[in-house]
Formats: structure tokens, C-alpha cells, sequence
């Protein structure tokens, strides 16, 4: 298949789609990507831009996930793809959060890259923004909802938000496709999107769901290798996609392509989307080759279009300080000095008492227990050392700052009950003592919303360059050949041999690390944390299993979840041979006091899971 007899709506037996990276910004390896183009023959760049993991900043404030020269530095060889090779460039969720602002500074960069190469490129932009007043009007018919097991959104969350996008489907995509630009840069969107919709556009007989799979699993790039890569390849029929890593020194196994349906979701097997749930429960993973592995087989249950509203606001002001205590005796009775400065400071600024929405002053033992707070499993006898990090908020950065100062020196020349080092308790790192860090943030709006026409969002056209389009009339250039050399590592074999052997007759005690290839902690969505356990082998996948030690009553006991329905999974599913819970956070993503923005350090208590003593030899 040549791109260049291609016609503007012909359609396609299959497709090649390469991602370079999980999120555009965050780097890959160039020789990577022009292996995909040039070896391969890719067909489209899609690339996915945005997350809600790094908390609502992005969105209230309009920061972006990466700086310029980030974003600079990733897309140059892209468009140098796409005027060279005749590919297209599709990337959604610009910026990070999507907002306008966003989608204008992505594009005033590929403007800025067009002309320097002094190409002549056709882009669109998709606004995804939505007014306050469209919410409340939709709010007020009844036909917005939770996203999840959150509250009903209220009049005054969406008066007082700053900033509201839609996360939308593939159709504002595919009406973007039809106009035939070079580049396409979308707001925020449902990750698999502009995937689905490049697909429904070159395919004329894909199936959705096949479609939709693959966008799952792509918009994450190489993750799904082993060892996790960055730039990944789908070749897409109309019936199943297959998957080939580009770095040779990685491949996808059934196993790892089927486990990555675990990552970020609330459970592995119904996947919620735009229009649907993508049911992946009895899909086919086939080794087709040492590295690669086609897919199939998933179904899409229908249902009414609603589009995932995010919002944002600002609510006050942060500063911030960080020291060490090393005075064993000081470290002793922490909690209760830490107590006496925090009714100190409330003396001097008695707004932290009479207002305490507004004002806050919050403590995070480094060393104790500053990752999990009150869920921390681990017991602290022996510390020697501990980090202080203290945090305030305030209603104004002046504010802020002072109350910020008052705690600091309460720390610093606090007594205490045997205290001998009267020179000061507290070390700090540097100066200045205290940082402004600005504005503090929290989401407000995470819901859905019923969407009357999908693809009634804005969409703009237009020509960068000088007009005149020189580009050579052979698009597979060779020009980036040369760089595609390297030395290949010898691959991990694709059979494991079980982990349980190694400890069942060992007559020692073993652990759930001991014998799962991954144990993590992760956002799925603002709201919740999930957590995965995967294992290499299915003897040890059914070992675990038989012993029912990840139940209910461990899950409920280990993150001190009190109600049933706030565990929102909890399963096995064995196409991943993995163990899967997701409950409710304990407090909302990147919300002021924030302890793990990502949700990744939160599985402690499965690093700790025994599982047995083994038996004698």
C-alpha cells in the first residue's frame, strides 16, 4: 500500500499506526520512531497529550504537562514524518488538560516548526471546551451524572469552576479526517479517540470494537512491551490489529499485551468510553511472532452518547517548607510538638481555627509516614531521621506566606519535654526557608454529559507555510535509514519458569513480590486507586489464587475501607493472570494535601502480603 495513491476518502484494506510515546512531551527514541516509518511503512503518528494524574492544575491554570522546548524537541521529527513521508499527525488532549489555551500554544509551536523547516502543511484544531452555561442548561434537564461513584454535580460546583472541558469521542476527529489535513490537534479527549476515528475513516469495514481495542492499548505506547518501551507500531485490519514494539530489544507476549488492560482502569475486562463499554472479557491474544501479537475479539455494549465533563478551580494559595529532625528525643514526641506549633501558629492566625476551609496548615513526616498517612502498615520504633514538610494554604500568597513563616520558626525553636539541642531542632536544606508555590487547585466537575451530536464542536482549517507544497513526489524517503542501526540485546524468554518452586520447599516464609512479576498502586480517574498483582506464570497465578488471602476482608483491613460499596472492584482475571481491586480514594486527586498524586506508592500492603512459610526440604 503507497500513501501517495491514495485519494482524500478512498478506504484501506489495513492501516499502520505508530505512537512514539505515552504522553507528547515525554520523550522517545528518534531511530525508534523512523523505524516505524521508514521500516515498517507507518501510515499515521497518533499521539495521545494529555491525563488528569497530575491533578487539576493543569486544567484551572492552563499549565501544560511539559515545558515548550519539551514539546519542541518531540514533534520536529514528527512533522519532518509527515511533509517528508506523507504521513498523517493526529494528537488529542493537547497541552495535557485540552482547554483552548492549550490547543493554541500546540499549534503556535507547529507553526513555529512548519516554517522553520520552511514546509507547507494543512492543520485542524477541535476545540473541546464547554461554557458554564451549556452545563447548567444540560444540568437542569437531567441529562448530567456522575462519572463514577462521586456525588451529583451541584449549581454552585459548576459556578464556581474556572475552566470546563469535554472529553470527547472520535467523531470531531473523523469530521476533521474529511477535510484530508496534515495534522490534526484536538483538546481534550477520550484517549483511544483519534485512533478510533483514523481507523473508521482509512478502513471501510473496521470493526469499532477492534478499533476502539487497539486505541486502548496504543494511546499508552510501548508500556505494553516487555521491558516497558516507548514507540509501538498496530497494523489494523478490519477484524484485528497487531502489535510490534520498534526498539528490538523488546517485545509484546500475550501476557503483557493482555495485562495491560489492567493499567489506570477501574477493572480489566468493561472498559467505559464515550458511546458504550468496550467488553475485552473474552478477547484473543495470539503470539504471531517473537515480538508481535495480534489481537481480536472484543465487543462494544451500546449505549447513549455522554461525553466525561472535567472542571476545575483555584482555591487559594500554597507555600511550602522542608527540614530534617534528627534529635532522637525530639522524634519521639513529634506528634504532640508538631501539635503544640500547629496550636501556636492557630494563635497567631486564628483563621486556621474559625476557617478552616480556607486556611489550612498540614505536617508530612518524611521517613514516618508521609506517603500514606493513617493507612501507612509499618511500624516506626526505629527511626532516626525524619523529613518535616510543612504546607499551607491561604487565600492569598502574602497570607500564605506568613502563616507558612510562623510554623517554621515554632518548628525550628519549639521546646520540648528533654530537649538538649537548644540551638534548633530543625535543618533546613537551603534558602529561601520557605517557597511560594502558588496557586493551589481541585477538580469540581467530573461527570458525564448526554451529547446530542458528537461531533458539534468547533473546528478549525487552515494552511501553514508559504502555500506552495514542495514536497517530494516519493514519500517514503530513505533519508533517515542510516540512523536505524544498533545492536540487539538478547530477548527474555518467552516461558517463565513458576516462582513458586523456588519457595514452596524452601522452609522459609515468602511474600507476594516473591512470586508476582508486577505489584502496584495507581490512579483510575480523580476518584479512585486501583491496584494490580501479575504473575508470569499461571502456576503461580493459581497458587495465589487457592490461597484467598486477597479478599475482602484483606482489601478493607490494608487501605481502611469501611464501607462494601467503596470497594468498586475486585476480581481475578486470568487472560491477564492477575488480581485486580480498585476502591475509592481516601481524598480526592491533587486536592490540597495531596500525599500521591499518581496513586503509585500506595501498595504497601501487598508488598508486605505473606503467603507461606514453605515446607522442609
Amino acid at each position: 500500500m503507497q500513501v501517495e495513491s491514495v485519494n482524500q476518502g478512498t478506504t484501506w484494506d489495513k492501516v499502520k499506526i505508530i505512537t512514539p510515546s505515552p504522553i507528547l512531551g515525554y520523550g522517545y527514541p528518534e531511530e525508534d520512531l523512523w523505524r516505524g516509518v521508514e521500516e515498517h511503512g507507518a501510515d499515521a503518528i497518533i499521539i495521545d497529550a494529555g491525563s488528569t494524574d497530575g491533578g487539576p492544575d493543569d486544567l484551572a491554570l492552563n499549565h501544560t504537562v511539559v515545558s515548550r522546548e519539551m514539546y519542541e524537541r518531540d514533534l520536529a521529527p514528527m512533522i519532518d514524518a509527515v511533509y517528508k513521508n506523507g504521513l498523517k499527525l493526529l494528537i488529542s488532549s493537547a497541552g495535557g488538560a485540552g482547554p483552548k489555551a492549550h490547543v493554541d500554544f500546540l499549534k503556535e509551536i507547529i507553526t513555529d516548526l512548519i516554517n522553520k523547516k520552511q514546509y507547507t502543511l494543512k492543520v485542524a484544531t477541535i476545540y473541546t471546551d464547554v461554557s458554564k452555561e451549556t452545563v447548567l442548561h444540560k444540568l437542569k434537564q437531567g441529562k448530567i451524572n456522575p462519572c463514577g461513584e462521586i456525588p451529583q454535580l451541584k449549581v454552585e460546583d459548576v459556578e464556581k469552576t474556572d475552566a470546563i472541558v469535554a472529553q470527547v469521542g472520535h467523531e470531531p476527529f473523523l469530521k476533521a479526517l474529511r477535510e484530508d489535513p496534515d495534522i490534526i490537534i484536538g483538546g481534550r479527549a477520550y484517549d483511544p479517540a483519534p485512533f478510533i476515528a483514523y481507523c473508521l475513516h482509512r478502513l471501510g469495514k473496521v470493526s469499532h470494537p477492534t478499533a476502539w481495542h487497539m486505541g486502548k492499548i496504543m494511546e499508552c505506547g510501548g508500556i505494553c512491551a516487555i521491558p516497558k518501551g516507548k514507540v509501538i507500531l498496530a497494523t489494523v485490519t478490519p477484524d484485528n490489529f497487531e502489535l510490534l514494539p520498534m526498539d528490538p530489544n523488546t517485545r509484546c507476549t500475550e501476557l503483557s499485551v493482555a495485562a495491560h488492560t489492567l493499567y489506570e482502569k477501574t477493572r480489566p475486562d468493561k472498559l467505559a468510553g464515550p458511546g458504550g463499554i468496550l467488553n475485552i472479557a473474552d478477547a484473543k491474544y495470539e503470539q504471531i511472532s517473537a515480538r508481535g501479537v495480534r489481537v481480536s475479539g472484543a465487543v462494544i455494549e451500546r449505549k447513549p452518547t455522554a461525553f466525561k465533563l472535567e472542571g476545575a478551580r483555584q482555591v487559594g494559595y500554597k507555600t511550602v517548607f522542608l527540614g530534617g529532625i534528627r534529635d532522637p528525643i525530639l522524634i519521639k514526641c513529634i506528634d504532640d510538638f508538631t501539635k503544640k506549633t500547629w496550636d501556636m501558629t492557630a494563635k497567631m492566625f486564628p483563621v486556621l481555627k474559625s476557617e478552616p476551609a480556607l486556611h489550612q496548615l498540614q505536617w508530612k513526616f518524611y521517613g514516618r509516614n508521609a506517603v500514606m498517612a493513617e493507612l501507612e502498615p509499618c511500624s516506626f520504633e526505629n527511626v532516626h531521621e525524619i523529613g518535616l514538610y510543612g504546607e499551607v494554604l491561604a487565600p492569598t500568597q502574602r497570607l500564605a506566606n506568613a502563616i507558612a513563616n510562623c510554623a517554621r520558626v515554632g518548628i525550628l525553636h519549639g521546646a520540648y519535654p528533654g530537649q538538649v539541642a537548644t540551638a534548633g531542632n530543625f535543618a533546613s536544606p537551603g534558602t529561601p526557608l520557605e517557597l511560594s508555590a502558588g496557586a493551589a487547585c481541585e477538580f469540581t466537575i467530573y461527570h458525564l454529559m448526554d451529547i446530542d451530536d458528537p461531533e458539534d464542536f468547533p473546528i478549525d482549517h487552515f494552511i501553514i507555510g508559504d502555500g506552495q507544497d514542495q514536497r517530494p513526489k516519493s514519500q517514503r524517503s530513505i533519508e533517515n535509514h542510516h540512523r536505524l542501526n544498533g545492536q540487539t540485546k538478547e530477548l527474555i524468554p518467552l516461558k517463565s519458569e513458576p516462582a513458586i518452586n523456588n519457595f514452596l520447599y524452601g522452609g522459609k516464609p515468602f511474600y507476594l513480590p516473591d512470586l508476582a512479576r508486577v505489584v502496584r498502586s495507581k490512579n483510575s480517574g480523580p476518584y479512585e486507586i486501583t491496584f494490580d498483582v501479575m504473575f508470569a506464570t499461571l502456576e503461580d497465578y493459581e497458587f495465589v489464587k487457592s490461597l484467598n488471602i486477597l479478599n475482602i476482608d484483606f482489601v478493607k483491613k490494608s487501605w481502611k475501607v469501611l464501607n462494601d460499596e467503596d470497594i468498586l472492584a475486585l476480581m481475578w482475571f486470568k487472560p491477564a493472570l492477575a488480581w485486580k481491586c480498585t476502591i475509592k480514594r481516601s481524598w480526592d486527586q491533587g486536592s490540597f494535601g495531596e500525599r500521591d498524586t499518581f496513586g503509585t506508592a500506595q501498595h504497601a500492603p501487598l508488598m508486605m502480603l505473606r503467603l507461606g512459610n514453605g515446607l522442609p526440604n
